[in-house]
């Protein structure tokens, strides 16, 4: 009889962890927003603060990424949704304005309606700004970059403006995220709560066609690094030194880089980090090294 309870108990939360993933999926809302909307449907108010604090968890645990953002819950991620490319975002944008232009109200509303489903189902370009996961802004920062897609910054302050991301720089060991609003602005991490890519193309103005890679050299190799003629070099307070290389044929820096081993950090672009580890890995594997 008690593994009967049990079992129920356990099937009774089940539902109600479906039921608050039913509501997240549908629209971006407040903890309390959340209260109202699932206890409407309820002969008693059972949820509160800590129960749906305890099912967001729980989704959380089964790979749903859900960041908390302006006090408001994002479904950002989930296992089943879909990862919208830039060219299926351009072909769903044509399909709506040919749509817009060509076919009746009823058409348009209907297409509204659809689209409005399939962003609810696909995996949101959204990350969290924190210190401890800086790293995941600044990735999604430079995809935009990469793109071409315009972002929606988050301020802690509760602004919110979308803009042409252009960069990504450090002074000291302050990190901004460059942008164009109105006019270039160099805005402060630390004044922002959260970014999103969206699905809003543009042509940067400020682009020259030239790739930055910035990386880090340190102990004797940093003091006497000679920069070259396309280098900026920057001295850390660890004698550490910054380096800024612009527009470097990849294969040739990375072969240089690779030289100076474990004295030597690749910082960004991101992609080039990645591919960095991947060809370190695969050198490993070749000569036989786990």
């Amino acid at each position: 009889m008690a593994n009967k309870t049990l079992a129920q108990k356990t099937n009774t939360s089940s539902i109600q962890v479906i039921k608050t993933l039913k509501v997240l999926l549908q629209g971006d809302y407040t903890m309390q927003e959340l209260i109202e909307i699932l206890n409407k449907n309820e002969s008693d108010a059972i949820f509160n603060n800590s129960v749906i604090s305890k099912y967001i968890n729980t989704c959380r645990f089964c790979e749903f990424d859900i960041p908390k953002i302006h006090n408001k819950y994002y479904v950002a991620k989930i296992p089943f949704g879909l990862d919208l490319s830039a060219i299926d975002i351009d072909l769903i944008k044509s399909m709506c304005a040919y749509v817009h232009d060509e076919m009746s109200s009823k058409s348009v509303s209907a297409i509204n309606s659809f689209l409005g489903k399939i962003s609810r189902f696909s995996n949101k370009q959204i990350a969290r700004v924190t210190k401890d996961k800086l790293e995941m802004s600044v990735e999604l920062f430079e995809r935009a970059v990469a793109k071409k897609r315009k972002v929606k910054l988050l301020f802690k302050n509760r602004e919110t403006i979308k803009c042409v991301p252009l960069n990504v720089s450090k002074e000291g060991e302050t990190l901004f995220f460059n942008v164009f609003y109105k006019n270039i602005r160099n805005i402060d991490y630390s004044r922002l709560s959260g970014i999103e890519m969206t699905g809003q193309s543009y042509i940067n103005p400020f682009d020259d066609g030239a790739q930055v890679v910035v990386f880090k050299l340190k102990g004797n190799l940093a003091k006497r690094y000679e920069a070259r003629p396309n280098e900026s070099v920057e001295v850390n307070p660890d004698g550490s030194i910054t380096i800024t290389n612009k527009n470097e044929n990849k294969e040739i820096l990375f072969s240089r880089l690779l030289r100076y081993d474990d004295k030597c950090e690749l910082i960004r672009p991101i992609a080039y980090r990645e591919e960095m580890k991947e060809l370190i890995n695969s050198m490993l594997e070749n000569y036989g090294v786990n």
